[in-house]
C-alpha cells in the first residue's frame, strides 16, 4: 500500500488531472465533502459515488451527496450511489461477494443504458425503474 500526504488543493488538482491516482482518500469531513463533489463531476453525476465514514466503533455509509430533499416525492433521484453505499457496507461487514455482485449490477445497468435522467436523459427512467432493474439483475430475473 502506497501512502501519500498532500494538501487539499493539491489533491483537488490531482483528482482532475489523474483521478485514477487515488484508490482511497482519507480526510476530515469538510475537505472530503469538497473533494467528493469535485470528483462527481468527473464521473458524470453526483448520484454515482458512494462514501464511507469509518471510525473505531462505528461506520456510516451514504451517497456522497447525503440527502436530496429537492427530489423528495418526485421519483427522480439517481439510486446508484445509495445502492453502492449499501454494497460498501456489506463489504465492510465481511460480505465481499455481496459487495461485488452489487457493483456488477450497477455496472451492468450503466452498460445497458439503465439510468435516471442525470446519466441518461433519453432513457426517461425513474428512481423506482432503476431500482427495480437492479433488483431483477441481482435476483436473476432480468
Amino acid at each position: 500500500v502506497q501512502l501519500d500526504f498532500m494538501f487539499v488543493d493539491a489533491a483537488s488538482m490531482r483528482i482532475i488531472q489523474n483521478p485514477a491516482y487515488f484508490d482511497v482518500i482519507l480526510t476530515e469531513n469538510m475537505f472530503g465533502d469538497i473533494l467528493t463533489d469535485e470528483a462527481s463531476v468527473i464521473t458524470g453525476s453526483i448520484g454515482l459515488l458512494p462514501s464511507a465514514s469509518i471510525g473505531e466503533g462505528a461506520a456510516l455509509f451514504e451517497p456522497i451527496h447525503g440527502s436530496y430533499p429537492e427530489a423528495a416525492g418526485k421519483n427522480i433521484a439517481n439510486p446508484f450511489a445509495a445502492i453502492l453505499s449499501a454494497g460498501m457496507m456489506l463489504g465492510h461487514l465481511g460480505m465481499k461477494d455481496a459487495d461485488r455482485h452489487i457493483k456488477k449490477s450497477v455496472e451492468a445497468a450503466l452498460n445497458a443504458g439503465i439510468a435516471t435522467q442525470d446519466i441518461n436523459p433519453s432513457a426517461n427512467l425513474s428512481t423506482s425503474d432503476v431500482g427495480d432493474w437492479i433488483i431483477n439483475y441481482l435476483t436473476g430475473n432480468y
